[in-house]
């Protein structure tokens, strides 16, 4: 059917006889913010984002406050540098409490023939270390200690001198039969090594070497043996000197002899003492003229044997530990804990030992002693204590972010020095927006010259380069939290004058401001009732997004050592602010990244980031919000 075909019979008029009233909006019209809150809340990531950083600003508020302040107030040596243990993780073997040890000196008797591996004794309790991850290894240095053992000790002859001496560092009374026996491993500067017999240690009163016994003279590597009774008789005491001499000064002073060690034995090849390795190098130099000798005695090839592994440091420091404690200690102890009294179990062969139950801060008595006083008779009792009673616990605690090395917890630190850097933040972006807005809407609304001259001073204020600033002020003023804030905003301000500046542009032209204008309207009445409101959301944002940049400043200040700093309290009516700052933290803590407590500065840093992450989310959304030129929109 073509168009031409369709009549007015195809068509019907509805609603003919009926009458059209308008019809009230069935949806409720959403205000300003409203509409905001919607836009808002229609990207999740956003809401995500805020929800965390509420949380976090609710737990630098009450974890302080939640948390024993004893636990993040005084330093205790006894919980210096304790790793991280958390409930649950543990049990999967993450931040389960042990540390990595690396570089540590093992005790030689403790090496399995088996394995060929030690393990360090000194500051370290055996039964605690992982042996699964146990290793070890060979550190070839010239250090003069007793963890190095064998190598050799050198006795080098300086440049245009002829000869240097060590002396043995004690006397040696010299009966018959005894002989000495110097194993040298090298010679270089075809010298010779002449041993002399000395009275005293001082050279005092020794006019040359003539007035020395000359025991023998070896020219020879390997060992070689002196018999010293071609010199003196059976009896006779004396220090034993080793003189390195070549036949004309040093050209190049690296000519020297090497010792593998020194010693004297009996008749019968028994060892009356010998000097090797690091005893060897406890030698002291001797000479008796500067002009001719003079040289350095270096040790060479020493080999320390170190041990890498995982140590539980909670269990060695929790667990229980040999006590004595006085009969009074021992009654109060059982009379603050109800039913452990009643658990005793005697050992049948030692009256005197018993054990108790599980719980208590005692877990075992090994022995008592009696002391008499004046007649009275005092009893002591040998006992094995819980370590965390013993540190004050009632049980084992769990440190979240380990400890600090003042032995604080640094779970709680670090929520408290964000509360501090959060406080700090907000009280310096706001005193930075009233003076940008008070700055930033004079120089745009009246413009012209006043602008420019504005602007120029902003440009010139600016230009400072901020290290130069924080230098200066902390000479004048000092380090701490009036320097910090002045710093904080000294130059802050300029960054939300300039967003006013160019809002104000953008309105003050519109018809709205100038009807207000032509009605006869104030300056003060057209910028804060009709510019102002309408800005607002810009600069709402600006205030937001700047918090996070204060913070990020303060931390890295504090870092770099211009900051609050440890110690120091500031009261502003209800709010106190103390020394301890996220940035504070980890200037402590980057002293202790090589010695591999990476907690102290991970956690803090972890922290800080997602702070930084979440705030710039939540400003972010709340400058879409905020947006009148969106609104209605999705």
């Amino acid at each position: 059917m073509s168009q031409k075909e369709y009549s007015k019979d195809f068509f019907t008029l509805v609603q003919e006889n009926e009458r059209l009233l308008d019809k009230p909006l069935k949806t409720k019209q959403l205000s300003y913010f409203q509409d905001a809150m919607l836009r808002f809340t229609k990207n999740k990531y956003n809401v995500i984002a805020t929800i965390i950083l509420s949380f976090m600003i609710l737990l630098s508020i009450f974890v302080p406050i939640l948390t024993p302040k004893d636990l993040y107030t005084q330093t205790n040596s006894s919980l210096v540098t304790l790793p991280p243990r958390v409930p649950l993780l543990e049990k999967l073997g993450i931040m389960d409490g042990t540390k990595e040890f690396e570089g540590q000196p093992v005790d030689l008797s403790t090496i399995d023939p088996v394995t060929g591996l030690g393990y360090p004794t000194i500051g370290f309790q055996p039964e605690y270390i992982l042996m699964d991850t146990l290793k070890n290894e060979e550190i070839i240095g010239a250090d003069r200690s007793e963890l190095f053992v064998g190598g050799t000790n050198d006795l080098y002859v300086n440049f245009d001198r002829l000869a240097y001496a060590i002396i043995t560092p004690t006397i040696h009374n010299f009966v018959t039969g005894q002989t000495i026996e110097v194993d040298i491993d090298e010679l270089v500067g075809n010298g010779v090594v002449k041993v002399y017999l000395a009275a005293t240690l001082s050279d005092e009163g020794i006019a040359s070497w003539d007035d020395l016994t000359l025991l023998g003279t070896i020219s020879t590597t390997g060992v070689s043996t002196i018999d010293p009774f071609t010199s003196i008789t059976s009896g006779t005491p004396g220090y034993v000197i080793y003189k390195y001499e070549l036949p004309s000064p040093s050209v190049s002073g690296n000519d020297f002899v090497s010792f593998n060690s020194v010693g004297i034995k009996n008749a019968s090849d028994a060892v009356v003492v010998t000097y090797t390795g690091y005893n060897l190098s406890t030698f002291n130099l001797y000479s008796l003229s500067d002009v001719l000798e003079n040289g350095r005695y270096v040790r060479d090839n020493a080999i320390m044997v170190v041990a890498s592994f995982r140590y539980n440091v909670y269990e060695a420091l929790f667990g229980d530990k040999p006590r004595t404690i006085g009969e009074v200690q021992y009654q109060k102890i059982l009379d603050d804990n109800p039913g452990m009294e009643d658990s005793i179990e005697v050992d049948p062969l030692d009256p005197n030992a018993w054990t108790f139950g599980e719980g208590f801060p005692l877990t075992e008595v090994t022995g008592i002693t009696q002391i008499t006083i004046a007649g009275k008779i005092y009893r002591n009792f040998n006992v094995m204590m819980n370590g965390a009673y013993d540190l004050g616990f009632e049980t084992a605690p769990y440190f979240l972010f380990g400890t600090n090395v003042f032995g604080q917890d640094l779970f709680t630190l670090i929520w408290l020095g964000l509360r501090t850097s959060l406080l700090l933040g907000f009280m310096a972006a706001l005193v930075n927006i009233i003076l940008g807005v008070i700055w930033g809407a004079t120089s745009a609304y009246y413009g012209g010259q006043v602008d420019i001259l504005m602007e120029r001073f902003t440009d010139i204020w600016g230009s400072f380069p901020q290290i130069t600033m924080i230098g200066i002020i902390t000479v004048l003023i000092g380090p701490g939290f009036t320097a910090l804030f002045i710093f904080m905003i000294y130059d802050g301000w300029i960054g939300a004058a300039k967003v006013t500046r160019s809002q104000f542009y953008r309105y003050k032209g519109r018809e709205y401001v100038l009807a207000a204008r032509t009605l006869g309207a104030s300056d003060r009445r057209i910028i804060f009732k009709h510019i102002l409101p309408n800005a607002l959301g810009t600069i709402i944002t600006r205030v937001i997004l700047s918090i996070p940049t204060v913070i990020f400043l303060e931390v890295n200040l504090s870092y770099l050592g211009f900051g609050i700093g440890n110690g120091q309290a500031l009261k502003i009516g209800p709010i106190s602010l103390t020394g301890t700052s996220i940035g504070v933290i980890l200037n402590d803590g980057q002293q202790q990244i090589f010695a591999g407590n990476l907690w102290m500065v991970v956690f803090p840093t972890i922290i800080t980031s997602i702070l930084m992450i979440t705030f710039n989310m939540f400003g972010n959304a709340l400058r879409d919000a905020l947006n009148p030129q969106l609104r209605g929109s999705e």
